[in-house]
């Protein structure tokens, strides 16, 4: 039997999934301190009359009992509350802190976001603005990754090169730190280069980008689920092993890649190559290798919904973890007991209700 009682309206703001209560390990010994107040009024009861009767007493005033001081009756009540005090620290009052933790839910995933040049085209609607391709998949990777707290994240950065930027983790700060860190190379209006971007290597080396993503997801042998979710809106040119091979490797450790084509389709036909270059059927059969799923997103709001699409298939299952630890607190009301106790002794030895 445990009484409690929440405390919600604490001081300061706690972090979320942490709660905190009051409360009684045993409560029953509470009962007792409804015969405090009893003790009490017994103490104030009269005694017995006196036996022998004076017809005068000023010629003996002074052999007589001195009145009560104040000082004298509080010794008595301050017993009374020590005993209030031990009762209470014998019903061990407590703090219960309750603390929620998220648990990996066995799907490790690795996001490889392409930063190549070609990421700079604003062709993409975001709340009703034209924004890049870039700014795009950084909006809505975030929202991807605050959906799976149980999940284990990585990214892996790509231009001429890869580059990873954020291992596998629970710690989601750090991936969408790393994410907001992301930025293309600026040029001006000749096409000269004023600032490398984030990558200072041009180029699409998308082999490189699953190589890397799968080297860290091979890592954790006891995963149950380990996906890459590859976004570009490029062929590849650049690095020592090709899309296809990555993907047969990847394949072969049991990593699924989901492919997304960034960027709106810019062919004139079905029989004219792409403007921007986007091999789409290379990123479907990369796809199609690992048991992936190729995806095609022209717009913002396509995009959001390959990500979607990929969190419905890539469920996660587990609940997170939660630990109680309780704070003792007897030992304020025992120590509220003792000096209680002593300041009783103390006044009763000074000052006596009764002195010759």
């Amino acid at each position: 039997m445990m009484f409690s009682y929440s405390t919600a309206m604490l001081p300061l703001a706690q972090q979320a999934g942490e709660s905190r209560e009051f409360l009684f390990a045993s409560p029953h010994w509470l009962w007792l301190l409804i015969l405090l107040p009893l003790l009490l009024i017994l103490r104030r009861r009269s005694g017995t009359a006196a036996a022998i009767q004076h017809p005068g007493i000023r010629f003996i005033a002074d052999r007589l009992p001195h009145p009560a001081s104040i000082a004298g009756s509080i010794g008595p009540v301050l017993a009374v509350l020590a005993t209030a005090a031990i009762i209470i620290a014998l019903a061990r009052p407590q703090w219960k802190n309750t603390h929620e933790e998220p648990v990996a839910s066995g799907i490790d995933i690795m996001i490889a976001c392409d930063l190549s040049g070609s990421m700079a085209e604003k062709d993409m609607q975001l709340n009703r603005r034209r924004v890049d391709r870039l700014t795009s998949a950084k909006h809505v990777i975030k929202e991807f990754i605050a959906h799976r707290p149980n999940d284990r994240m990585g990214m892996v950065a790509f231009a001429g090169k890869a580059k990873l930027c954020s291992p596998l983790t629970m710690d989601h700060a750090i991936v969408l730190h790393r994410l907001d860190s992301f930025y293309l190379a600026d040029v001006n209006p000749f096409g000269e280069l004023i600032r490398p971007g984030y990558i200072s290597e041009d180029g699409t080396a998308i082999g490189s980008a699953i190589a890397s993503a799968a080297t860290r997801l091979n890592e954790n042998k006891d995963t149950k689920s380990k996906i890459i979710i590859l976004v570009t809106d490029g062929m590849s040119n650049r690095g020592e092993i090709t899309p296809v091979e990555a993907a047969q490797n990847a394949a072969k450790l049991g990593i699924r890649i989901y492919t997304i084509a960034i960027g709106k389709d810019r062919r004139l036909s079905q029989n004219v190559a792409h403007v921007d270059s986007l091999d789409e059927k290379t990123l479907k059969e990369i796809a199609k290798l690992t048991h992936g799923t190729y995806y095609r997103a022209g717009s913002s709001q396509s995009l959001a919904e390959a990500f979607a699409s990929i969190d419905k298939l890539e469920k996660t299952d587990s609940a997170p973890r939660i630990y109680e630890v309780y704070d003792e607190l007897f030992y304020w009301p025992m120590g509220a007991a003792a000096v209680l106790l002593l300041l009783s002794a103390i006044g009763m030895m000074i000052y006596p209700k009764t002195s010759p």
